[in-house]
């Protein structure tokens, strides 16, 4: 558990990296010395400012300890969680068990564990059989210490996992699925970033959830709504995938969560045998909406209202753009405008377009990480070197043929859903998945390697290709 909060630690990363570069210097004394006194510096200021703080793969975590024994948790300094104690909050408990006044389930799965609370409801309403998902080892590593110690019961089983991973690896059926206020809107970037919990919301996920419902099992989704036409999107999708019967809804207080949806076969029997409480549920009425509003795998918006792009994102771009394009007009030399920077001009731009997809594609294998640093940037550098190697060597003299292998790679990557890698064993799925994402730049890299071999002006030809990479970035944000 140390080991694994000590890896994630920048401290240590930036232990590894000060001692790799270290070593190019070991040959001049003085540069050497000047970089220890230098690394030893700034690794003492970082820990200092980490002080207290857990790392995990995923966030930067804080703990606030309450009197009755319960733990704020905060992630990235804001709160994300609380580990109640269900001992003494009685309102809590309450709250959390209003799904099991619908329905005694034998099997339940839990998606979005966190620190325990659902496992522990589940236990405390005598649930026998009870599978929890949570991504983040340190968050379930933490929930360890939950004052109702729910991970500790013989009948949990933990899987660390992404959901929608599991969802495509298990084959089980359960009478109940939970998703536990899988939802991160804290922050600003949350419209344009894509997140991993934006991905359990999408109709595909609900789907997979639909498909692992017994014949009278029921999907519960708790979520805490800032907005209502959030909430109204959730309702939206949920009827779209659960259509018949028609799902659940209760809207309460914020007090944990504010909105919580109950769908799936079961639906039937529980208004059958009138055990709603119609003071707390309504049955989603008969609604008609705009089916390409709903957020899906290829649009996972989903703190974006509508189909759009927020107006801050449009003027910092609109003011970005004017300075790059009065910067260009400033340095690059005059009557340039030809069929070869309009060339090199395309490929910058193809090739940011095409980096920016691969961050958005792997986050959807392993989130918004490091890891997914790792994999899209070593994928490109990987798919670069090997194009120059092979253009190093090799005379390329029908060109044509490299345009028609990227046209397929980029074809395949249109075809092929980066959901289809979710079935597979962690490093080999991301393996392939890099593969696909990176194979296009691999030909790109070979067609400008061929170009450029021919070029005289080459300061000119990299600004007109880093211009190029400028609007690329830019034009990115309008697949929202």
């Amino acid at each position: 558990s140390f080991l694994g909060r000590g890896l994630n630690s920048p401290t240590v990363w930036f232990t590894i990296i000060g001692f790799l570069t270290l070593w190019f210097l070991k040959n001049k004394l003085s540069h050497f010395l000047f970089g220890i006194l230098f690394l030893s510096t700034t690794v003492f200021v970082i820990n200092k400012n980490s002080m207290g703080e857990i790392w995990s793969p995923y966030y930067n975590i804080q703990i606030k300890n309450n009197e009755d024994s319960s733990f704020n948790l905060y992630v990235n300094k804001f709160f994300h969680q609380q580990a109640v104690n269900f001992s003494s909050n009685t309102k809590a408990k309450e709250k959390y068990s209003l799904p099991y006044t619908l329905k005694s389930p034998k099997k339940v799965l839990i998606l979005g564990a966190g620190t325990g609370n659902d496992i522990a409801t589940a236990i405390m309403n005598n649930v026998p059989e009870i599978s929890a998902v949570e991504i983040d080892p340190v968050i379930a590593d933490l929930g360890k210490n939950h004052p109702n110690l729910p991970y500790k019961n013989t009948n949990v089983k933990l899987f660390i996992d992404d959901a929608r991973s599991f969802l495509k690896k298990d084959k089980s059926k359960y009478d109940m699925i939970i998703l536990g206020t899988l939802d991160s809107h804290a922050l600003l970037s949350a419209m344009s970033t894509i997140r991993l919990d934006n991905f359990i919301y999408t109709t595909e996920s609900f789907k997979d959830i639909k498909g692992h419902l017994t014949s009278d099992g029921v999907a519960v989704l708790l979520f805490s709504v800032p907005t209502q036409w959030l909430g109204e999107k959730l309702i939206k999708t949920s009827a779209f995938v659960f259509e018949n019967p028609r799902p659940l809804f209760y809207t309460g207080d914020s007090f944990l969560y504010n909105l919580m949806i109950v769908a799936g076969p079961g639906v039937e029997s529980i208004t059958a045998d009138n055990k709603i409480d119609k003071t707390l549920f309504k049955q989603i009425p008969n609604m008609t909406y705009d089916i390409y509003e709903l957020p899906t795998d290829d649009w996972p918006y989903l703190y974006l209202q509508g189909r759009n792009i927020p107006s801050h994102y449009l003027k910092v771009i609109a003011v970005l753009l004017i300075m790059s394009f009065i910067a260009l007009h400033v340095a690059a030399p005059k009557n340039q405008l030809t069929k070869e920077t309009l060339n090199f001009f395309s490929l910058g731009t193809a090739f940011l377009l095409l980096e920016t997809k691969s961050v958005t594609t792997l986050s959807l294998l392993f989130g918004s990480t490091w890891t997914v640093n790792l994999f899209v940037f070593g994928g490109i550098l990987i798919m670069v070197l090997l194009a120059n190697t092979l253009a190093s060597k090799v005379t390329i003299k029908r060109i044509w043929v490299i345009y028609i292998l990227l046209g397929l790679s980029l074809l395949l990557n249109l075809l092929v859903p980066p959901s289809y890698f979710l079935g597979y064993k962690f490093f080999f799925g991301a393996i392939l998945a890099t593969i696909l994402v990176s194979l296009p730049l691999f030909f790109s890299s070979l067609i400008f390697s061929h170009h450029f071999k021919s070029v005289s002006q080459i300061k000119t030809m990299y600004g007109i290709n880093l211009m190029g990479a400028v609007l690329g970035g830019f034009l990115e944000y309008t697949s929202m």
